[in-house]
């Protein structure tokens, strides 16, 4: 998932003579800025124009994703619908008891159950949604359920993603490091005005 493009951010910086801070708005002359100077040069006699320095930043930031989920799927098929159902209830126990062992809250974990007549037997599905905080966790319990459950489960491959509120903290994050680009750009640009 990919972060949204943010708009971009300008500064407007304007240069000022550094004679008297109380006139920024005002020109100034050379014989007000020396007033030691008796014959001010020609090209400072003249009010001069305020300069003006334009700078825009952008900036990028990126970071890892703060949740992950993973599904196990439980299955089988029998003559028998209530066959069917044991034999997938008893792996489902085991699957959310160990989850439970292993520290998973019971609000990171979703069971949705299907049950369907296929031919002339009865396939019945569960599946196991577990959303995981801790990745390292995440692994230790996927490869515990690989290694003690038998071919007919399966265990899919972890969705990372990001939750909405952990993107909108990037933001004044993304807000400091433009403004920190402009400030660079703008001694960059100064330093070569002079």
């Amino acid at each position: 998932m990919s972060l949204q493009q943010a708009p971009q951010s300008r500064v407007f910086v304007e240069l000022v003579p550094w004679a008297d801070r109380g006139r920024e708005n005002h020109p100034v002359s050379a014989a007000e800025t020396l007033p030691g100077l008796r014959c001010p040069p020609s090209s400072a006699a003249a009010p001069t124009a305020p300069r003006e320095v334009h700078v825009t930043g952008s900036a990028e930031v990126s970071a890892g994703p703060d949740r992950a989920r993973v599904a196990v799927r439980l299955s089988s098929t029998k003559a028998a619908a209530a066959e069917a159902r044991r034999s997938v209830g008893r792996r489902l126990d085991y699957v959310t008891q160990s989850l439970r062992r292993q520290g998973v809250q019971a609000e990171d974990v979703t069971v949705m159950k299907d049950s369907r007549r296929v031919e002339n037997a009865y396939h019945v599905e569960a599946e196991v949604c577990i959303t995981f905080t801790e990745f390292g966790k995440m692994q230790n319990i996927c490869n515990f359920l690989v290694e003690k459950l038998d071919s007919s489960v399966v265990i899919s491959q972890p969705q990372f993603y990001h939750t909405p509120g952990s993107v909108e903290n990037l933001r004044p994050v993304l807000s400091l490091s433009r403004m920190h680009s402009a400030k660079l750009k703008k001694s960059v640009t100064s330093s070569a005005k002079r």
